[in-house]
């Protein structure tokens, strides 16, 4: 059945690659395939995966984000699951869409090396602490990620009208201030359950080994990510600051957010190598 799961993994990989290749191909002059078409491919690939997630978790007993990898996966999953529910009722899902899916295939392909075997830590699986903690901190991932995505939007289409040229990011994405709004809202969103998973840790690691903190690099860069959002969430509302400059901090917060994610947890920490 394990090998199964890797069959699961892959073809949710094919479908999401497929579904990535259809958003990119529809932001191009020749036009695209219906909207319809591209989110069934993406809802295969979201079932599929989520097969593979539960088949993992049933037959291995832990939770379904407890290994980097199987960590990626589950990110994959619950990016392409907000990006569904956040832009259902944008009129154009073709833009965020190009940067949004890829990115989740990128990170359910990582997933598909997922080790096969039980952790070494048996008590990561099994507390509810760490479950909490592990899937907030994920969806906090992704919410970013939807951030990440609108501001990159946000800054090629601020380009393009201020050089006076306008066409195909004038012509197929959202105006400026809706890319702002979506960007400000994946960010708190991503905040919220970012604190939230935080809090949660600090309680695990607390009944775990009497500490609150353990002062590994993954908890210190976590921190610093979460002062970074700080930032731009205090800024957005006491210093007025909008647009470039909001979605500029948007950029630097998700890219400290995967130097984190893959950087430290596979290098440099000791105690958060699971996620």
């Amino acid at each position: 059945m394990l090998i199964a799961l890797r069959i699961f993994y892959a073809l949710a990989f094919g479908l999401y690659a497929a579904a990535a290749v259809q958003y990119i191909r529809s932001f191009s002059p020749r036009g695209a395939a219906p909207r319809r078409r591209r989110l069934v491919l993406l809802h295969l690939a979201m079932l599929v995966q989520l097969v593979g997630i539960v088949t993992y978790t049933i037959f291995l007993r832990q939770a379904p984000f407890s290994g980097i990898y199987q960590g990626l996966t589950f990110a994959s999953f619950i990016l392409a699951a907000q990006f569904v529910l956040m832009f259902r009722s944008v009129e154009d899902d073709r833009s965020a869409g190009m940067i949004i899916i890829p990115l989740a295939a990128l990170f359910q392909l990582l997933g598909v090396f997922t080790p096969l075997v039980p952790l070494s830590d048996p008590s990561l699986a099994p507390n509810p602490w760490f479950i909490l903690h592990a899937a907030l901190g994920l969806f906090a991932c992704a919410a970013f990620s939807v951030a990440f995505a609108t501001a990159v939007l946000y800054i090629l289409l601020h380009r393009e009208i201020k050089s006076k040229q306008l066409g195909r990011f004038f012509e197929r994405l959202p105006s400026l201030g809706e890319l702002d709004h979506l960007t400000w809202r994946g960010v708190a969103v991503g905040f919220s359950t970012l604190t939230a998973s935080i809090a949660l840790g600090m309680i695990w690691s607390y009944f775990r080994t009497g500490r609150l903190l353990q002062m590994d690099p993954k908890e210190i860069f976590t921190l610093a990510n979460w002062v970074l959002y700080a930032f731009y969430l205090h800024s957005r509302f006491s210093r007025g600051w909008r647009g470039k400059r909001a979605a500029w901090l948007a950029v630097a917060g998700f890219a400290l957010l995967i130097f984190n994610l893959l950087v430290v947890s596979l290098v440099l920490s000791r105690t958060h190598a699971y996620m």
